[in-house]
């Protein structure tokens, strides 16, 4: 069963068709579906009930997408990568549409928190705690938050594209 393919779409990797190797695409994104649940679940332990929902309504989307994910990932091995990497890519608008609509999510406090995103010129801090929950998020009113966010979200993008590139220029 072919589980890997070079950058031409032609398998060069394979695993032997045992049960676990056949469901393991739908078991992985099913873990991840749990792991937003989970989430979601200790933040309503936490948080005020209108931020969970708000929390709710921003991951639905997601959430749709990570689950209907599941059909060309386990259909890979027949249909080869493309179906996945176009199902990846619709992920990630997705996420960053769904990111940006956040703080219509959640109530606004003033406090600087408007939603889910943290930010206030008048707090010096680049990295404060978060308002429910557990972890530490950005101070967007300073740019190098801006800076910071980029950096997370491009340098991936940048390593693959390096070896994709180094991968290029040995053929």
């Amino acid at each position: 069963m072919p589980v890997h393919w070079d950058l031409a779409g032609r398998p060069n990797g394979w695993f032997p068709r045992t049960p676990v190797a056949m469901a393991f695409p739908v078991l992985f994104l099913g873990g991840i579906l749990l792991f937003l649940d989970v989430l979601v679940a200790a933040g309503a332990r936490t948080g005020p009930e209108e931020m969970t929902a708000g929390v709710r309504r921003m991951l639905s989307p997601i959430r749709w997408l990570v689950a209907l994910t599941a059909v060309p990932a386990a259909f890979a091995p027949l249909w080869g990568p493309t179906p996945v990497l176009v199902a990846a890519g619709a992920i990630l608008p997705v996420v960053v549409v769904q990111l940006v609509r956040a703080s219509r999510f959640a109530p606004p406090t003033g406090d600087g928190w408007g939603g889910l995103v943290y930010a206030n010129p008048a707090d010096p801090r680049l990295v404060v705690p978060k308002r429910w929950g557990v972890g530490w998020t950005l101070n967007f009113a300073r740019p190098m938050s801006w800076v910071v966010l980029a950096a997370l979200v491009l340098g991936p993008f940048a390593v693959v594209a390096a070896v994709m590139l180094h991968a290029a220029l040995r053929r």
